[in-house]
């Protein structure tokens, strides 16, 4: 099982503004989703569901602190709803494939960077509930966005080193993947004048 990294384009504007909004057609088009299905199919006993911590968020009620998960998740489905998917959606393993991720970037490309503290830097201002655990979050505005991108400007995967790899060193083809994947969201999100979102869980 384990950890995963995944992302969304987002305007922090707007995603900020849907919080207490009051918007009965909000709730209605992020209920509809397959990311709030997913998550409300998995709600814990006990914990305030997806769909009241979704109604809580929109509706502008209090939290129950305690059910702090529960708001992220619903969070998360919004997110879903009022960004855009990435074009590149691998989801990067926390620790196993991020470690091998970061050396390589270090040792082929000569980039020190840790990539789940890029993604995940808690860096965000969501009026939400602090969570104990899972899900971690992270946002890179636009200008963090530019500089990650002249970081990575002289990396150069393409789909036939890919392929090559796949032969060669299957660890080194996933990392290589994700490294591309991830240059090529750095892009969209620039293109489309969006925020990047990431989340882990």
């Amino acid at each position: 099982m384990g950890y995963y990294i995944f992302s969304y384009g987002i305007k922090t504007d707007q995603l900020i503004k849907s919080i207490g909004s009051n918007d009965a057609d909000l709730l209605n088009g992020v209920l509809d989703t397959e990311t709030f299905k997913l998550y409300s199919d998995q709600d814990f006993a006990g914990s305030v569901t997806t769909k009241h911590a979704l109604e809580h968020l929109i509706f502008g009620k209090p939290y129950i602190t305690e059910s702090a998960h529960s708001y992220w998740y619903a969070f998360i489905s919004i997110c879903a709803y009022l960004g855009e998917a990435l074009p590149a959606t691998h989801e990067i393993k926390l620790g196993y494939e991020t470690d091998i991720i970061n050396d390589l970037l270090d040792k082929d490309f000569n980039l020190k960077i840790n990539i789940e503290e890029t993604l995940i830097n808690g860096d965000h201002s969501f009026p939400l509930p602090q969570v104990r655990d899972w899900p971690l979050c992270g946002l890179i505005n636009k200008g963090q966005l530019s500089a990650l991108k002249t970081q990575f400007e002289n990396i150069n995967i393409t789909d036939e080193m890919l392929e090559a790899l796949l032969d060669e060193d299957d660890e080194k083809e996933m990392a290589y993947d994700s490294i591309k994947q991830i240059k090529e969201n750095i892009s969209y999100c620039i293109g489309k004048d969006l925020e990047l979102i990431s989340f882990c869980h």
